[in-house]
């Protein structure tokens, strides 16, 4: 969705270590970046140092400036959050009017399992949710794209499987779920992949963009544009 989008100002939520931040860096954006776990700011600020004058990791969003920024990025992070409209409304104001939002959410609360208890998610969305969420904060011409099949529907019930009998995160809160979900995976995720080589998953790449308009993935990436006034 973003491919064709030029360069600008950006703010990306719950960047976790930023590994999507830097993506968007290396193709010549530049901005802020901001999460709720100080230890995730601070590997965001190692990782990101590249960056140097064209990246800040902020402690808090009071610090930037309302209708400051020509993009707005947030992935994977609605699903942690309780109240994700009323958060998605605090968010947009730090957008430029015509200014872009890009987010992505994991799809379908029929799909909702262990796996998503034990990284903090309090929901799954289906598409309508998302659509009116967006539009409830004041975005348009919004664009949702359902991603994944068929391989996701293979990794997410291998790693329900896998995390059965995790206890590692029981006693931690959602929030501490959340904010060590997007520093870590469980160690037994991380063994699993540690034995595939990412180049097995490629061809899946390109067969999932056969099932886009059949809604059976486990992901949505949405687009959209605020409002002007």
């Amino acid at each position: 969705m973003s491919s064709t989008w030029s360069p600008g100002r950006f703010i990306e939520m719950g960047a976790g270590t930023g590994h999507m931040t830097r993506i968007f860096l290396e193709r010549g954006f530049f901005g802020a970046s901001h999460d709720l776990g100080r230890d995730s700011r601070q590997m965001m600020r190692e990782n990101l140092s590249f960056a140097q004058e064209r990246m800040v990791v902020v402690d808090r969003l009071s610090e930037l400036a309302d209708e400051s920024f020509d993009y707005l990025f947030a992935f994977e992070v609605l699903e942690h959050i309780e109240k994700d409209r009323e958060v998605m409304r605090e968010w947009i104001r730090y957008l430029k009017p015509g200014g872009r939002v890009l987010i992505s959410v994991p799809a379908h609360q029929r799909k909702f399992g262990r796996s998503d208890e034990l990284v903090g998610h309090v929901r799954r969305y289906e598409k309508g949710e998302l659509r009116t969420l967006l539009m409830s904060a004041g975005v348009a011409d919004i664009h949702i794209v359902n991603y994944g099949f068929p391989v996701t529907e293979f990794t997410r019930r291998l790693s329900n499987r896998l995390i059965k009998n995790d206890q590692s995160y029981d006693d931690m809160t959602p929030e501490q779920r959340s904010v060590r979900s997007a520093q870590t995976k469980p160690a037994i995720i991380n063994k699993a992949l540690s034995l595939i080589s990412g180049d097995l998953f490629v061809p899946f790449c390109f067969v999932q963009r056969w099932f886009y308009q059949y809604d059976l993935g486990d992901g949505y990436v949405a687009s959209g544009i605020k409002c002007s006034g």
